[in-house]
């Protein structure tokens, strides 16, 4: 029987990281492409672990926890940094409202929106777009 020491040996060096990944059950690299490639196109929408197991090609249960090993938080978790992320590149980016924003990266509502962005993000939107906005002096 194969044990993680042996990939190296059967991959090559370069692949000793994705060896080390499998022994422990995260996804595989083409998979998480995927998923990845998926959360960012569909953002605005409703993504649901069900959605995302089925394009990774295993039952929701695994793939959560096959998820969870490779990134290191659950899949809910990290499609909220996702939307948060858009949403800072937006605040700084665009004039749009902090409504429309929302409703751009898939928030449910404002509120929820402004929730989750100080909890990811350490402060509210209109914090962070006040202090880093491009050419901003409060920097």
């Amino acid at each position: 029987m194969l044990t993680a020491q042996d990939f190296p040996i059967l991959l090559g060096r370069n692949s000793e990281q994705i060896a080390v990944q499998y022994a422990r059950g995260g996804l595989p690299p083409c998979a998480r492409r995927r998923i990845h490639d998926y959360i960012v196109k569909h953002l605005d929408q409703k993504i649901t672990n069900d959605a995302l197991a089925q394009i990774a090609g295993l039952s929701t249960g695994h793939f959560c926890t096959a998820f969870k090993q490779t990134e290191g938080t659950s899949p809910h978790h990290y499609v909220l940094q996702c939307r948060v992320r858009r949403a800072q590149q937006l605040l700084t980016s665009t004039q749009m409202s902090l409504a429309e924003i929302a409703d751009t990266v898939g928030f449910s509502n404002q509120s929820h929106c402004i929730h989750y962005f100080r909890e990811i993000g350490g402060v509210t939107p209109s914090d962070y777009r006040r202090c880093c906005r491009p050419g901003s002096s409060s920097k």
